[in-house]
């Protein structure tokens, strides 16, 4: 049962924070429990659930910027996600154009304009396999004049797909060696797709993850054991990488994403996956899918091999299966995390400068969980004026993972001079980037009838705390200053 100590800060006073209370004139009355319903709601939240694809070519004739309405009518969907599709196939032999590369900043702030993130691929060409793509030493060049664009929109960047190799971008069939194939072995990585493995995190800031094709890319990187939870969110490259499979469901072996070794790459996925983003699409209806891709046997799979996003695009006859076979409204609702409140405990009066004390038990019924990183406050809003105090905690959402309920108990001390009466209490997942904090697209809602507040972006726990007048004489603090 973790237990995470916060500090409340004022609102509007940007990096200044009140000394923890000592216990003096802590609770004076704990309330009864109170439980939330769960909501059977679709909805969208930041960096889950499936994604509409967009793709840019500057050579065809209808290519332009994306307009920010077509990216509002995205959130219209409940989706929070574009996969944005980058040809670089015109420039196989020279450099990004400055215009190309201004482009793609113009799509990353429409999305940040609009309330969605983006999650980039570029590639040399798109299909079929066979196609040509471009020498390692022009990847590492497009990637050096990417890094700054990416790094500068690293906010509205759900993960990146590591793209650039092989057919569609995909690490499949590179013309120009970035793999090593044996006489019937599946394609394995060498020095040039190590180089592109460290080139694309290095593109990133740290708390930015890549995605691979293959389970075996992986492994061949950084060897066979899968993600534990210390190594989790460290920032490491291993700990930075993450899974597509653009074939989902289309074979017994997803159309080669898995070996002969299926069992235990799945194994690894269900592990590795706790911690890093899983995406991709289905791509087939043909004889070889039918076994697959029906709801009971989609279930599972998107369970056991936590999947965060999908092509909501592609591919149709697979979807439309999932819309007559009933789990449609399941998969949306279950795609990436999906934090439920069960309960929490508060006190329901607390003097100035005494302590404030929150049990929170929540369930995560998703089918996997938040990958980048996201703070998790409790706020106390003065009802008579609207002033905000926010308790900020070390709790990381990050590792409530699904299926397992976890108890949070979070504890704190109330400002001296705190305004006395009622309190509403809160809960916000706001976006980690300064850019974002205060928007409430980006952040996280939790699936309960009634706690969801549209204009704050914040979680209500249908609770109050009351601030007494303080009794007798003045309050100890801990630290040596407070912020009035």
């Amino acid at each position: 049962m973790p237990r995470r100590v916060f500090l409340l800060m004022l609102a509007g006073v940007a990096g200044f924070s009140w000394p923890v209370a000592s216990p003096l004139g802590a609770g004076l009355q704990t309330s009864a429990t109170i439980t939330y319903a769960a909501s059977a709601e679709d909805f969208a939240n930041p960096e889950r659930g499936f994604f509409v694809q967009r793709s840019y070519n500057p050579a065809r004739a209808n290519a332009r910027p994306l307009m920010a309405d077509e990216f509002r009518a995205v959130r219209d969907r409940q989706i929070s996600l574009v996969r944005m599709l980058y040809s670089l196939a015109a420039h196989r032999e020279s450099p990004i154009p400055a215009e190309y590369l201004a482009r793609i900043e113009a799509d990353f702030a429409t999305a940040r304009q609009a309330g969605v993130k983006l999650i980039p691929r570029f590639a040399y060409n798109s299909g079929p396999i066979g196609a040509p793509d471009a020498p390692i030493e022009r990847m590492l060049a497009h990637l050096d004049q990417l890094t700054p664009v990416l790094r500068a929109n690293a906010d509205v960047l759900a993960f990146l797909e590591a793209g650039f190799a092989g057919a569609w971008g995909e690490w499949h069939s590179s013309t120009n060696g970035l793999f090593t194939s044996g006489t019937g072995a599946p394609p394995t990585v060498n020095e040039k797709t190590r180089a592109l493995a460290e080139k694309l995190l290095a593109a990133l800031p740290v708390d930015r993850m890549i995605a691979l094709r293959c389970p075996r890319f992986k492994t061949d990187l950084f060897g066979e054991a899968p993600l534990t939870a210390a190594e989790a969110f460290s920032g490491t490259p291993r700990a930075r990488t993450g899974a597509i499979n653009d074939c989902f469901l289309a074979s017994p072996n997803d159309s080669g994403t898995f070996t002969k070794r299926m069992a235990e790459e799945k194994a690894f996925y269900h592990q590795d996956n706790l911690y890093v983003p899983q995406g991709g699409e289905t791509c087939s209806t043909s004889a070889a899918a039918q076994p697959f891709i029906g709801c009971a046997n989609a279930l599972k799979e998107m369970a056991y091999q936590r999947y965060s996003t999908l092509n909501i695009d592609y591919q149709r006859g697979v979807l439309n299966g999932w819309d007559t076979g009933g789990c449609m409204p399941e998969v949306r609702r279950r795609l990436g995390y999906r934090h439920r409140l069960v309960d929490s405990r508060a006190p329901e009066s607390v003097r100035p400068g005494g302590t404030f004390s929150l049990t929170l038990s929540v369930v995560n019924d998703g089918f996997a969980n938040l990958y980048n990183p996201r703070p998790l406050e409790v706020v106390l809003r003065h009802q008579p004026t609207g002033r905000l105090y926010r308790l900020q905690t070390t709790e990381d959402p990050r590792r409530w993972v699904p299926g397992e309920p976890r108890t949070v108990e979070l504890t704190g001390g109330v400002p001296v001079d705190a305004a006395t009466g009622a309190y509403d209490v809160l809960l916000h997942l706001p976006d980690a980037a300064a850019t974002l904090r205060d928007r409430p697209e980006f952040a996280v809602r939790f699936a309960n009838d009634d706690v969801w507040e549209p204009a704050s972006g914040m979680n209500s726990l249908r609770r109050q705390v009351r601030v007494e007048p303080a009794a007798g004489a003045g309050t100890r603090y801990t630290g040596d200053r407070w912020f009035r």
